[in-house]
């Protein structure tokens, strides 16, 4: 199968299916903006988008003429994000085969509306697709809102590899009850309600409780300074962003609860590899988390910027250790069944397979 994904090299989204891809004996071309060293993968750098009109044309012709140089069986637009303009309606228009991925905010409206514009692209693009992928039954409602006519939805889930991320029987620790994050500082993923939460619990909580904070972003300075003033630097634990997953299996493996107070979340693969590892999961009750945490069995779900229902929530779980153990051994169960890496990227190659054949 010669797959032509156009998507950024940079993502570790785009690195992880293009290598899986190609691990299963794919012939995976990718075009990018950037210049990116994937395993088996080749890499066509080419300027995808600008905001010159005559330059945008003069793109297009460049991607074009690569495509049809490939010869691809499939062409796969994968996530819209930047690739999201007039100038990629212009750009796809007329290809065979063509898959499209939405991953979450790139078809979700960043705020309360979105404008005209982003409307009739997301319209068009979408419209002209053969099939749609996504990750979840959330972003499969979003996304045919923007459907003009009956369309092929996919829901691939966006599984871990269970080697990679293996379940950690933990013990009983004491009196300390650690939690983590492991997100980007950023508004969308709800550290300022984490440090809140955090602060409601650690003053009621017969437990001792330590947070550690993995990642960085633009709220990182705020956050440490309100941290300090809340009283709670010697409670929390600032770990820095993850470089790779040996570094993420550290953390997982050294933390007894998962946090994840996401003010939107498509999916939530975090979670996906918190619960892998055995940890019970306190998250929003929003978007797609709800198809990974089951309230009251893998974890506990609480309304997005509820402050006081996350600190109780990690109250309840802190003081009960049984319940945390056995959480954690349901959400391995339920990631074997329904989000295993393997089936995830089987169940891509076959879609290709479907378009491909399809007259």
């Amino acid at each position: 199968m010669r797959v032509c994904l156009i998507s950024e090299a940079r993502s570790y989204h785009t690195q992880r299916w293009t290598t899986a891809l190609a691990r299963e004996g794919c012939e995976v071309h990718l075009i990018s903006a950037y210049d990116v060293d994937i395993p088996k993968v080749i890499l066509h750098r080419l300027q995808i988008y600008t905001p010159n009109p005559l330059k945008q044309l003069m793109n297009n012709a460049r991607v074009r003429k690569v495509i049809r140089e490939i010869e691809p069986q499939v062409v796969h637009l994968f996530g819209l994000f930047s690739l999201s303009s007039l100038g990629t309606m212009v750009l796809i228009r007329g290809l065979k085969n063509l898959v499209i991925s939405v991953w979450g905010s790139d078809v979700v409206p960043g705020g309360d509306r979105e404008t005209f514009k982003e409307s009739l692209i997301k319209k068009y693009l979408l419209n002209r697709a053969d099939r749609i992928v996504v990750s979840s039954e959330y972003l499969a409602r979003e996304a045919v809102k923007y459907l003009r006519w009956p369309l092929d939805i996919d829901v691939v889930l966006w599984g871990v590899d269970l080697t990679v991320f293996p379940f950690v029987d933990r013990k009983k620790k004491g009196e300390v009850v650690t939690l983590g994050f492991a997100k980007r500082l950023h508004p969308l993923s709800g550290p300022d309600i984490l440090l809140k939460s955090f602060k409601y619990a650690h003053d009621r909580c017969n437990m001792k409780l330590l947070l550690k904070i993995a990642g960085d972003g633009p709220m990182e300075a705020q956050l440490r300074q309100d941290a300090v003033q809340m009283g709670l630097s010697d409670s929390i634990e600032w770990v820095g962003w993850l470089e790779n997953t040996e570094a993420l299996n550290n953390f997982y493996r050294s933390i007894d609860l998962f946090v994840m107070p996401s003010r939107r979340e498509s999916l939530g693969v975090s979670a996906i590899e918190a619960s892998a590892s055995g940890l019970p999961v306190v998250a929003s009750r929003f978007g797609g988390i709800p198809e990974i945490v089951i309230h009251g069995q893998t974890g506990l779900l609480v309304d997005p910027e509820d402050i006081e229902g996350f600190g109780e929530a990690i109250i309840s779980l802190a003081e009960d250790e049984d319940l945390r153990m056995e959480m954690g051994r349901r959400g391995r169960r339920i990631v074997e069944e329904r989000f295993d890496w393997r089936s995830s990227v089987s169940r891509m190659i076959e879609i290709y397979g479907q378009v491909a054949k399809s007259p």
